[in-house]
């Protein structure tokens, strides 16, 4: 079975916290969305709104395109 877009969405989140070496507190602080949050949308349990997303994207210092790049499909 093909993995949703949350789910791949989360992965991509999840693959580039790791490439900085960061856990999932470490992205917390620099986005300030709550790690237990973060941990659900790695994992694909929660849709992410959109001041989520700009805000994960920036923690994580990339773009909202980059960050989506690639997850539909």
């Amino acid at each position: 079975m093909k993995a949703t877009v949350s789910v791949r969405l989360g992965q991509r989140i999840r693959k580039i916290r790791r490439e900085k070496g960061w856990r999932q507190i470490d992205l917390a602080e620099h986005s300030g969305v709550h790690e237990v949050h973060i941990s659900d949308i790695e994992r694909g349990a929660r849709e992410i709104c959109l001041n989520n997303l700009v805000a994960l994207a920036k923690g994580l210092g990339v773009s909202v395109s980059e960050l989506v790049k690639g997850i539909d499909g």
